[in-house]
């Protein structure tokens, strides 16, 4: 596990989080073998590590198989309550999908990836798997092209560096160049289209959202199926919509600031 920065650092806690950080939707349940694998220690530090968020709630074992928890709700609970805005952002997105019966959410750049914040699913529910805290790399989704197309000069180069661009689906941007060519068109048009690239059968059209100094605090969306929209539908009737929405949670971001 790479350390970065230069404070004080307890690598207990950092393998313990890396821990926790194996888990996903494509796996579930892990041995004490996978996440020894997983997080680069032994046998017997994966097994002490193991034992420990068992005693604390937050993995449980089913035999020689571990899972995590409902309690590892609590970390990002903690984050959601500490920041103001994703309680600014949801009535503004519910009443956005009442108006066009779509799926709207907010994301939040998180080191390379993107986490979902805040949204609302339509009846008309997209195939993606939106849940509290989802993770999504940065380069895949058009929420991360707006919030990558923010980042300074140095540190996007950073991230391009560094990233490596694996695809989701046939659409999946996997070239470096084509990807900083994308960031610079999203910069200047101010809003990204999604095409397929993250789920096929998604199309989605996502904008910033600024705070009072007018830094890009997160990214709003809407998500609607490929199959009953166009991108020219897409840009030319719901962007007006996301755009106006974006405004109202700027004002009342404002007077939070």
């Amino acid at each position: 596990m790479p350390r970065t920065g230069d404070g004080p650092y307890v690598q207990s806690l950092d393998r313990g989080l890396a821990v926790l950080r194996c888990f996903g939707e494509d796996r579930p349940r892990l041995s004490i073998s996978d996440v020894a694998r997983e997080v680069g220690v032994d046998r017997a530090v994966a097994r002490r590590l193991l034992g420990t968020l068992v005693q604390l709630g937050y993995v449980g074992q089913d035999g020689t198989n571990f899972y995590v928890r409902p309690k590892v709700l609590e970390l990002s609970q903690a984050y959601l309550g500490a920041v103001a805005f994703p309680d600014v952002i949801q009535p503004h997105l519910a009443q956005l999908t009442s108006e066009i019966h779509e799926t709207s959410m907010a994301f939040v750049l998180d080191g390379d990836d993107v986490v979902y914040i805040t949204g609302v699913q339509a009846r008309r529910l997209v195939s993606i798997n939106v849940r509290a805290g989802l993770r999504i790399p940065a380069y895949q989704s058009p929420l991360g092209h707006v919030l990558l197309a923010a980042l300074p000069d140095d540190a996007l180069s950073d991230y391009l560096e560094r990233t490596e661009l694996v695809p989701v689906t046939r659409y999946t941007i996997t070239e470096t160049s084509v990807l900083r060519q994308r960031l610079t068109e999203v910069a200047e048009q101010g809003y990204a289209i999604g095409a397929q690239e993250l789920e096929i059968g998604l199309l989605t059209i996502a904008i910033p959202v600024h705070d009072r100094d007018g830094a890009v605090v997160t990214a709003i969306s809407i998500g609607v199926m490929a199959a009953a929209y166009s991108v020219d539908v897409l840009v030319g009737e719901l962007l007006p919509r996301l755009r106006r929405t974006a405004r109202q949670i700027e004002s009342d971001l404002a007077v939070l600031n």
